[in-house]
């Protein structure tokens, strides 16, 4: 905007103030010994300081105290490049927490970049981040940094996850092999073999790693009874199986997970199992399906649809069988009330829907990655990528969309949107989420849609532009602050034409602008050309535009009507601001 100098607006120009949080004593209940006083507040780069810090927080997570210790750690985020302690601190506590898996990577990669180490060594780290990459599936990154992790039962035992993530069957065997030859007390490789061979026929290799398991299976069930119902479809002797089952039923409180093998086994009956089952707020949808297929009568049957039909809870889907589930829905009283979907399991869903009445009122997406925008910064800084929050008038019509502060507004009953279908499960009449393949919207999705878009007028500070589209092109765009109109764009062929604009906000739209057509329109359709041409104003409102410019390059024609004759008899020529 070409500034005047006799009537210029003035803005004023309003400081941001930004609050920081102190964490205060944390006293006698945590015991955490955080002082905010001056002399425990050293230089920055203190090592002493930095090693006052990771004790709080290892204090902290002693206590079970986790999001205090998350706290503690972000303040200490200035000692991070003199301790790489601190970082991996975060990075445990993040995790534990399942905050982003790109939160945990960023301080893990912060400390290894650091390598100032003292409580823990750069394996530790390098161990935390394999696991890390394997939750979202980055096998062969996670190989790359085992490699760096040296030997332990947890580094293989990593390795063997992300070979079975790859699906090399070789090099999960052999490894297998290694691990139950070199660690053949640690019950953590048995679990994964079980796992892994349970949803697949074996070979004669697995047959015989599993073999070897199960020999072993008295001495190992000591550090980890939940082996037993896992190792229950590998033994062939039903009264074995069964007496095992017993056995760990007898010891305590159990895993749901068990309770299809109970089931199977005759341990418990129908009712039982559906008891067992619906006791638990978290089930899995692949455990409830596999429970409904063992109930033998129709009493059980029932029983099972009617605590369905009224469950409370969530119900998880783990699609890959990874052991992390991408789908969670959350009930109450067998209604609905939240869905969320994380295709890369990295702890920010893909898609978030909401419910109200059990329909769905409200969605949160990730936007459609448009091209160019970096992959590995999505997924270490995943606050950066751009996400849309979605109302339906009545699902699944689109009332209104919001994309990185901008609004858009449909025609009625124009724009659908449907991420989700709906079926009754398993004879309840709970209604289950099942997500479309194509749940995704681009921005320019949005604009082919809008009837109305809304965001930040460019022109008065606080005002808000609406521009009116017409077949995913401008038609008008008028700018109001407050309930005051302030502008005015008329458009042509998607190019803004003719501007009328109120520049000293006295109510009156003064000045006219007309713009340059640009020699190519733009591709996207909202980043149209401003290029100003000319811009008259009328300032004391009697018809005469008594000044007015024009431009040519970088050259600015000022020009006066002096008399009001309506010629302007004075101008002067310059370079523009």
């Amino acid at each position: 905007m070409i500034r005047r100098s006799g009537s210029m607006i003035c803005r004023s120009l309003i400081p941001a103030l930004f609050l920081t949080a102190a964490l205060g004593v944390l006293g006698g209940q945590s015991r955490l010994g955080a002082q905010s006083r001056d002399e425990d507040a050293p230089a920055r780069g203190d090592t002493g300081a930095a090693e006052k810090y990771a004790a709080w927080a290892l204090e902290a997570i002693n206590r079970d105290q986790w999001s205090l210790a998350e706290e503690a750690l972000d303040r200490a985020a200035d000692y991070a490049d003199v301790s790489s302690d601190l970082s991996y601190l975060l990075a445990l506590t993040r995790s534990h927490l399942g905050r982003p898996s790109g939160t945990v990577l960023e301080a893990l990669r912060r400390g290894l970049e650091a390598a100032r180490w003292n409580r823990y060594k750069p394996g530790d780290a390098r161990l935390l981040e394999a696991e890390t990459l394997i939750g979202i599936r980055s096998y062969a990154e996670a190989l790359r940094s085992l490699d760096q992790a040296g030997e332990s039962v947890r580094a293989i035992s990593l390795r063997l996850l992300a070979l079975r993530g790859l699906s090399d069957t070789r090099s999960f065997n052999v490894t297998m092999a290694e691990a139950l030859n070199r660690y053949p007390r640690s019950p953590e490789p048995v679990r994964i073999l079980f796992n892994y061979a349970a949803g697949r026929i074996p070979g004669a290799e697995e047959r015989e790693l599993i073999t070897t398991c199960l020999r072993r299976l008295p001495q190992l069930i000591g550090a980890d009874r939940e082996l037993a119902y896992l190792a229950v479809p590998f033994i062939r002797d039903t009264e074995e199986a069964r007496r095992l089952m017993a056995a760990y039923r007898a010891g305590g409180s159990t895993n749901p997970e068990a309770i299809p093998s109970a089931l199977n086994l005759g341990l418990i009956d129908d009712e039982k199992a559906v008891t067992e089952l619906f006791q638990e707020p978290l089930l899995d949808k692949d455990l409830l399906e596999t429970v409904w297929g063992l109930l033998r009568g129709a009493a059980g049957r029932s029983r099972f649809s009617n605590l369905l039909s009224q469950f409370s809870g969530a119900i998880t889907e783990d699609i890959d069988r990874d052991g992390r589930s991408e789908c969670r829905t959350l009930y109450t009283d067998g209604s609905p009330i939240a869905y969320s979907y994380d295709a890369d399991q990295d702890g920010l869903p893909e898609l978030g829907v909401f419910f109200s009445v059990g329909l769905p009122v409200r969605a949160d997406l990730s936007a459609y990655a448009e091209p160019g925008f970096p992959g590995e910064q999505r997924r270490l800084q995943p606050e950066s990528f751009p996400r849309i929050s979605l109302e339906w008038e009545q699902y699944p019509a689109v009332l209104q969309a919001e994309l990185e502060g901008v609004r858009y507004i449909p025609r009625p009953n124009e724009f659908f949107f449907t991420p989700l279908q709906f079926r009754e499960l398993l004879g309840s009449t709970l209604l289950y989420p099942e997500r479309e393949l194509v749940s995704r919207i681009s921005r320019r999705t949005l604009v082919s849609f809008a009837l109305v878009i809304e965001r930040q007028g460019r022109e008065i500070p606080g005002s808000i532009e609406r521009i009116e589209m017409n077949s995913g092109v401008p038609h008008r765009a008028r700018e109001y602050l407050g309930e005051r109109l302030v502008s005015e764009t008329e458009f042509l062929l998607g190019q803004p034409l003719v501007q009328r604009i109120d520049l000293d906000l006295d109510g009156r739209l003064e000045t006219v602008r007309r713009f340059r057509r640009p020699e190519l329109p733009p591709e996207d359709p909202l980043a149209y050309s401003v290029e100003l041409a000319s811009s008259e104003s009328d300032w004391d409102g009697d018809g005469i535009y008594e000044y007015g410019e024009s431009y040519m390059g970088n050259q600015e024609i000022r020009a006066w009507d002096m008399d009001k004759d309506g010629i302007k008899e004075y101008t002067e020529t310059g370079l523009r601001n």
